[in-house]
């Protein structure tokens, strides 16, 4: 198989509407087209995912501490500020994993990332790669403004039961290492709360690690449930587990 028809066919992987052209012009103009396509595929997904659901959730702007209330009228200019955030997250995490994209480990393979690098003030590469610049996005961001720390990932109730394995998973996926002084500090505080009361009362915990999770509990005083509400700014690949999380923890019971 030519170079040509190896490429186009990753074009093709991708979705590109004429394959040949890109390969062509990869080939021909010694232009880094594949990647550029992947990259700006992966940003796509990222705009596609933006809809009605995903504005109701930058509107919950309640913050841990109740600072801040939900606010139905929230300005077009505060909303968009919201936005940015969240926009300019995700494409500092594409640049960081060019494998977020979900396509198959056999395409994966085959296909080139990318890396941003510092220069020196004359344009010279220094080989030294700005990674993970999604990590401390939210401590360049202006404090004085009104943009919360981050939205609601997941909110719902899960049983009581399943509240460690739920910490515990939730966790994970930030990678944080939640361990039995975590476990012994929710435990303590979980009986002192009400979901009945407003969330601004709930217990909050943090959970910090590659990303940051304020994981916000109140026990159900007259049931087995547990109320849990998930905050923070999380890829949206993270975000779609933590959901899936919520889920099964809410619909199955974990045997020890």
């Amino acid at each position: 198989m030519s170079d040509d028809e190896k490429i186009s066919r990753l074009f093709a992987a991708l979705g590109a509407d004429d394959p040949h052209s890109w390969a062509e012009s990869e080939i021909e103009e010694n232009l880094p087209q594949l990647a550029r396509y992947r990259f700006l595929r992966a940003l796509s997904q990222d705009i596609q995912a933006w809809d009605t659901s995903s504005v109701n959730c930058l509107r919950d702007v309640s913050d841990a501490e109740g600072a801040i209330e939900s606010d139905p009228t929230m300005d077009l200019g505060r909303l968009a500020r919201l936005v940015a955030r969240e926009t300019a997250f995700s494409v500092l995490c594409r640049l960081a994993d060019p494998d977020s994209d979900g396509l198959p480990a056999d395409i994966r393979q085959q296909l080139p990332g990318w890396v941003l690098t510092e220069t020196t003030p004359a344009g010279e590469p220094t080989h030294r790669s700005l990674d993970c610049l999604y990590e401390d996005l939210n401590t360049v961001i202006d404090s004085s403004g009104d943009t919360p720390p981050g939205k609601t990932i997941a909110a719902g109730w899960i049983w009581l039961t399943n509240l460690r394995p739920f910490c515990e998973y939730l966790a994970a996926e930030v990678e944080y290492d939640f361990d039995d002084s975590d476990w012994l500090a929710i435990d303590t505080a979980l009986p002192e709360t009400d979901d009945d009361q407003p969330r601004s009362g709930w217990y909050t915990y943090p959970l910090v690690g590659r990303d940051r999770i304020d994981l916000q509990i109140a026990r159900s005083v007259n049931g087995d449930e547990v109320s849990v509400s998930a905050r923070g700014t999380v890829a949206s690949r993270v975000r779609s587990r933590v959901e899936l999380l919520f889920d099964i923890m809410a619909r199955y019971e974990l045997a020890p």
